[in-house]
């Protein structure tokens, strides 16, 4: 009778079952550590996407933020060199206002008005003459208002008056209208309606 030891075999396929165990709990493991690692993995290169997608639109906001400031830079220079042309043009026109102030008296004088006196100062001016009636007074009024460097014309004394033979010789002269007439003069040729400088860097509405 033979007798076989099975004990040997046995414990061979009791190992083997622990190994192929071990190998299923390490690939388990394994599966697991991918399943957990491949989400991470996405994420950090989807966060490093937005990085770079952040630093990106800092970089254009600094390029918007910089033309900006050179855009107003050149508002304010450009208001600046406006007001400056301004007062250069102001400057011209009082250097030629006061020929076209006595120009445009002349043309508003009737025929049967005579000036004895003209004076002006600080934009105030007092005119002073003798007329036929008082029909001619009106139209050299109504003239001069038309004038651009004249405004407010207003009239502040009317008399008769006459005037003496130069040879004393004869009861009297002719007679005429003495008045006064107060205007205000504005060399700039703009009828006293000046517009205001604009504020630098002010956007026109």
């Amino acid at each position: 009778m033979i007798r076989i030891n099975l004990l040997p075999i046995r414990e061979a396929e009791r190992a083997l079952g622990r190994r192929r165990q071990l190998s299923l709990a390490v690939l388990s493991l394994v599966v697991v550590l991918l399943m957990l690692a491949l989400p991470y993995s996405f994420q950090a290169r989807k966060l490093a996407q937005l990085d770079a997608e952040i630093e990106s639109l800092r970089r254009k906001i600094a390029r918007l933020d910089q033309q900006t400031k050179e855009v107003k830079d050149l508002e304010q220079k450009r208001a600046e060199l406006q007001a400056k042309l301004r007062v250069i043009d102001e400057l011209k026109q009082r250097r030629s206002g006061p020929a076209q102030v006595l120009s445009d008296l002349a043309d508003a004088t009737p025929e049967k008005l005579w000036l004895t006196e003209f004076t002006e100062a600080g934009g105030a001016a007092s005119i002073q003459g003798l007329a036929m009636d008082n029909q001619t007074i009106a139209e050299f009024m109504r003239r001069l208002q038309q004038s651009p460097y004249f405004f407010e014309v207003d009239l502040v004394e009317t008399a008769q008056t006459m005037i003496q033979p130069s040879s004393g010789v004869g009861s009297g002269g002719p007679s005429f209208k003495k008045f006064i007439v107060k205007a205000q003069v504005d060399y700039l040729g703009q009828d006293g309606k000046r517009q205001p400088a604009p504020v630098p860097g002010e956007k026109k509405p």
